[in-house]
């Protein structure tokens, strides 16, 4: 989980659960020789509570001589992930800012500290909602960077450590806040279950790694058919023989359509069992021409071919980050970018040449801060070769960029012009020369 001579953050908001993680960290990191930096999230939402809550943890990553970082959650912040509801933007906002600290600080892992209860509890949750067998997979143990090294130590044994080694911890009042739906289960939900099995948590643990390992042979099985199912796949559709759908069992139906629906969208948000079921009824059903909308992706039956395809963008939803030198996350990606100035001896020539996710630039031409950014109307691009501008939206159709992805390609700028259409093309303007001395390096970490 903790590689030798790592760097971990440990996220510490101050109450019980991240206190141990944090002494428990600390004495492990004495024998497996990894770093430690202590990170904070503060939401600001409790007033004087939340600015305690950081003193407090501030002090506490002092009296184990570790560095601490800082990060005020900001309302926009959350506003960003706010199609997620009120709990999973506040969720998916904190975990984006820990990645930014994470880059900041140099750490290849984020320590969370999750314990056996906090699983039991996101099961529950997910079952309640209708969820399937990943859902029901509840909390990964390791999802890099995230790692959870409590995931399998239940709460209470959590306490007992804490009075044991006589650990001082804060209180935050929310957790006692039923309007919550976690707190509801961890207050009402869980004790009803507990009088039943007193080992609830273990026995839904077990059921969850049960479903994990299910779900991925059944996600094996079903990849190794689906290159015989799909006839056309370009432009983010994909194209199936409705005769060959027709004969499978519906169990494998239902799963087939589910992954196709996940290899063009990316993801499943927003579909539920009740999108899965009419898209099945379309597949089984007699009519020759039909259409079905579903969140996201259309989906066309036209004689014996079934098409997936995803809706064409509503309107551009852009976003734009100011970098400078080192690494930075990008937006609703698990990819990061890299920027760094060398020397054009120092330069690795065989990656640029190799990978389309590093690119190198003539640094002395460029004005730092740069902005990694989606495309905006009236983008112009001069691509390397070229030697003028055109149109961004004419290069990208030139290049066979799907529709979806033009609205999601990165672009790298100064205030000038467009330095580098990510994994595609360098500008022409930021070219190598004799001339040059200073390099810029451009990498993309962290792309599958």
């Amino acid at each position: 989980m903790i590689p030798n001579d790592a760097r971990v953050l440990v996220a510490v908001s101050g109450g019980i659960d991240s206190i141990v993680l944090l002494d428990v960290l600390v004495r492990l990191s004495v024998e497996r020789s990894f770093e430690l930096v202590v990170g904070h999230i503060d939401h600001g939402l409790r007033g004087a509570a939340s600015a305690g809550d950081s003193a407090f943890v501030e002090r506490l990553a002092d009296a184990y001589h570790l560095p601490f970082v800082n990060h005020h959650l900001m309302t926009s912040d959350i506003e960003e992930h706010r199609a997620q509801g009120r709990e999973g933007a506040t969720r998916n906002a904190r975990l984006f800012a820990l990645k930014q600290m994470a880059c900041a600080v140099h750490a290849s892992r984020i320590a969370l500290a999750h314990t056996l209860d906090d699983h039991a509890e996101t099961i529950l949750y997910h079952l309640a909602r209708g969820a399937g067998p990943t859902g029901l997979r509840g909390i990964a143990p390791i999802r890099l960077p995230f790692i959870r090294p409590l995931i399998q130590t239940s709460r209470a044994q959590v306490h007992d450590y804490a009075i044991s080694q006589s650990l001082e911890w804060r209180e935050d009042a929310t957790n006692a806040d039923s309007s919550f739906s976690r707190n509801r289960i961890r207050h009402h939900v869980l004790p009803e279950l507990r009088a039943l099995n007193p080992r609830v948590a273990e026995a839904l643990a077990r059921n969850a790694d049960l479903l994990a390992d299910l779900d991925e042979a059944t996600a094996f099985l079903l990849r190794e058919q689906m290159p015989h199912w799909i006839v056309n796949s370009e432009d983010a559709t994909l194209a199936w023989s409705r005769s060959r759908l027709v004969g499978l069992p519906k169990s494998v139906l239902q799963l087939a359509l589910r992954d196709g629906i996940q290899q063009v969208r990316g993801h499943l948000n927003g579909i539920s069992r009740s999108h899965i079921d009419a898209l099945a009824k379309l597949v089984l059903g007699t009519q020759a021409h039909a259409d079905l909308s579903l969140p996201g992706i259309h989906a066309g039956m036209q004689g014996n071919t079934l098409t997936l395809q995803l809706h064409p963008p509503k309107a551009m939803s852009g976003w734009n980050l100011t970098v400078d030198l080192g690494e930075t996350p990008l937006p609703d990606e698990e990819a990061s970018l890299d920027l760094q100035i060398v020397p054009v001896a120092d330069v690795d020539w065989e990656a640029a040449r190799t990978s389309r996710w590093v690119e190198i630039a003539d640094a002395d031409g460029i004005a730092f801060p740069l902005h990694v950014r989606t495309r905006a109307p009236g983008d112009r691009f001069a691509p390397l070769g070229l030697g003028h501008e055109i149109k961004l939206k004419d290069f990208l159709m030139n290049a066979h960029t799907s529709v979806f992805d033009r609205d999601r390609i990165p672009l790298l700028c100064d205030n000038q012009r467009i330095l580098w259409v990510v994994g595609i093309r360098l500008s022409d303007t930021v070219k190598l020369s004799e001339e040059t001395n200073r390099v810029l390096v451009m990498k993309i970490k962290g792309v599958r």
